[in-house]
């Protein structure tokens, strides 16, 4: 079985590659059902994400006793594959017909295939995770699994709510986004032996900052990228036919000068035209919503720059600021 390549993200960052070849090899070794209809599946989306989050564990394992220690590279598996995992069951939930710039699991193999390619890629996780044999990334998985579910739960519940908060949705996207970024990180500090809780705090509160502001940011390329992918041909508009309002929508929903028209057009729901999400487009980038979130990254683009400081490693500081301004710079 071949194993996925690295994402030439990591050619900027050398001392990272075999570490994460590594765990590229862990996770090739832990999913093969040997049924080939769901191995083509997981198959077919193994080789297209970025590993970001793999990354970050190996990155603050440099915090613990021994850097790129094989727990970390356990631990670091085992979190891409319940990345993996929560992608396809989103998409089945979604309906989404492309994942990563390719065919949805689901779309491709069906419904039925897609669930159970994720419900085993869940058991892929735990496996490595009883490799690793670390009792704090036990505890720390299973609070971010309830986070996880629980942001899922409130995204549910405000499906085609044109009255959500942007506080509603924040704590929708700590849970669906940020909880995974926040336990790639805290996995990378427990894969030692010995931890301060102090710097698990801090930890832990730069990797759900990465977390949202990543969010944020796809918030806003999303918007963004409306009229280019119309003209290329492609689906605009899937989150706002599904009822997933993201931020620009919220954030416009709050201006009372496009508030209205902006209501009358999320309540078309999925028969909404592409010309009418065009039109919503423009609504919105006419609003105050854009600059709002602008803002909003800006602050926390300076809140993690701060707390990256905070840390004790120089050289672990250099690669997290280097790492967020390639996220932050990012164009989709």
């Amino acid at each position: 079985m071949a194993t996925p390549t690295l994402p030439k993200i990591w050619e900027t960052f050398p001392e990272l590659s075999e570490p994460l070849n590594a765990i590229l090899t862990e996770m090739s070794a832990s999913w093969h059902i040997g049924f080939k209809e769901i191995d083509d599946a997981i198959r077919s989306q193994l080789n297209s994400g970025k590993l970001i989050r793999p990354a970050l564990t190996l990155i603050f394992s440099q915090l613990s006793d021994q850097a790129y220690n094989k727990s970390a590279i356990s631990l670091g598996a085992s979190v891409e594959l319940l990345h993996l995992a929560t992608l396809i069951h989103d998409d089945v939930i979604d309906e989404s017909k492309l994942r990563r710039g390719h065919e949805s699991i689901q779309s491709q193999f069906g419904k039925d295939t897609a669930v159970y390619a994720g419900d085993y890629l869940l058991t892929g996780m735990f496996s490595l995770l009883e490799r690793a044999n670390k009792t704090s990334a036990n505890k720390l998985s299973l609070t971010a699994l309830q986070e996880i579910l629980f942001g899922e739960l409130v995204q549910k519940q405000n499906r085609y709510n044109s009255d959500t908060t942007f506080s509603t949705y924040f704590s929708q996207i700590k849970g669906k986004t940020a909880a995974l970024f926040k336990l790639s990180a805290t996995f990378g500090l427990v894969s030692g032996t010995e931890y301060d809780d102090e710097l698990l705090k801090i930890v832990s509160q730069i990797g759900e900052e990465i977390g949202i502001t990543f969010q944020l940011l796809d918030d806003y390329l999303d918007f963004e990228s409306v009229t280019e992918n119309l003209a290329l041909g492609k689906p605009i508009g899937q989150d706002i036919r599904n009822g997933i309002y993201t931020a620009p929508i919220l954030f416009a929903l709050a201006d009372e000068n496009v508030n209205q028209t902006v209501k009358s057009l999320l309540f078309k729901r999925d028969d909404i035209s592409d010309q009418e999400m065009v039109l919503l487009h423009d609504l919105i980038a006419n609003s105050d919503a854009m600059s709002k979130l602008e803002s909003l990254l800006t602050e926390y683009s300076e809140s993690l720059v701060s707390l990256i400081a905070s840390l004790p490693d120089n050289r672990m500081q250099d690669q997290l600021n280097q790492l967020s301004q390639i996220l932050l710079n990012r164009h989709n």
